[in-house]
């Protein structure tokens, strides 16, 4: 997967300048998480190591990403 995400990292950057779009009025944004391991698991887990960090949700802890979504009107 780290491969993969270097890869298609400047094709997706790119795109994502071109569709971006001019904010005239109210953003929502929402936030999701991506664990990649259960908590137990954090000092064993090497896939993502120095990547992947301690995150929190409204009730929970995570190890993981933090995915943003950005709406406007």
């Amino acid at each position: 997967m780290l491969k993969l995400m270097q890869d298609v990292l400047v094709p997706l950057c790119s795109y994502l300048t071109h569709r971006q779009a001019r904010s005239i009025g109210i953003t929502f944004v929402d936030s999701s998480k991506l664990q990649v391991c259960q908590n137990l698991r954090i000092l064993r887990h090497q896939v993502f190591e120095g990547v992947a960090k301690r995150g929190k949700r409204m009730m929970e802890w995570f190890y993981g990403f933090k995915l943003y979504l950005i709406i406007n009107d």
